[in-house]
């Protein structure tokens, strides 16, 4: 229903056609590549048991059909910490760091006991493509699908997300997740975020019930 639109406006518009199009004109390797360099279907390595590698298909057992699912959401399997750390890269510049959940141990006596190193894990993207790619994600918060999580004077770039859910080996049709995950302020970020829902019962859209909790 939006017609032919610049790439910019399908993203502020969350459109699941233009993206399936699209994933048509990448190399399956090269799709995959970016997919696992984001992060998905690996561990990260954070300091703390049970990480979930999630799922992701390698080439060889792509369908017909997986890259047009995967380009808005589906045939994989992501953690919000796999999410919320792909858009962290973008706000690094390009650079995937390792996450932690503890900066440092300190003891009575005020003394450090340890300390966790900032930790590069690799280059994901060119500090131009990931300057683009924050233009785009600011103008989904100001033009699309994201104006829930505006703030005046707080540039954030950001991205809504709904998912059916998975129930007895087929996608529901009631049960969803949603989800708004981005960084803020946009252009120096200094926090990276993610609100996911579980089934929730106001709207199924990240936009609209995601997106005021982030803000």
């Amino acid at each position: 229903p939006i017609g032919k639109v610049r790439f910019t406006e399908a993203l502020e518009q969350s459109s699941n056609i233009i993206f399936a199009k699209l994933s048509e004109k990448i190399d399956d390797f090269k799709f995959y590549k970016y997919a696992r360099d984001f992060g998905f279907g690996i561990v990260l390595g954070i300091d703390f048991p049970g990480e979930a590698p999630g799922i992701l298909k390698r080439p060889k057992q792509f369908s017909k059909t997986t890259k047009k699912f995967m380009a808005y959401g589906y045939e994989l399997g992501a953690t919000a910490l796999q999410m919320v750390n792909a858009f962290s890269t973008i706000a690094n510049g390009g650079e995937m760091m390792r996450p932690f959940m503890v900066k440092k141990i300190i003891g009575p006596d005020e003394k450090v006991i340890s300390e966790t190193k900032v930790q590069r894990i690799r280059s994901v993207l060119s500090k131009k493509t990931a300057k683009t790619l924050t233009y785009m994600l600011k103008r989904v918060v100001e033009y699309g699908t994201g104006k829930e999580a505006r703030i005046t004077g707080m540039p954030i770039a950001g991205k809504t997300g709904t998912a059916q859910q998975l129930v007895n080996g087929q996608y529901s049709k009631q049960d969803y997740t949603a989800s708004f995950v981005g960084y803020f302020p946009a252009d120096a970020p200094k926090v990276a975020m993610i609100v996911m829902l579980h089934k929730p019962k106001s709207s199924i859209y990240g936009g609209s019930t995601s997106a005021p909790i982030f803000k």
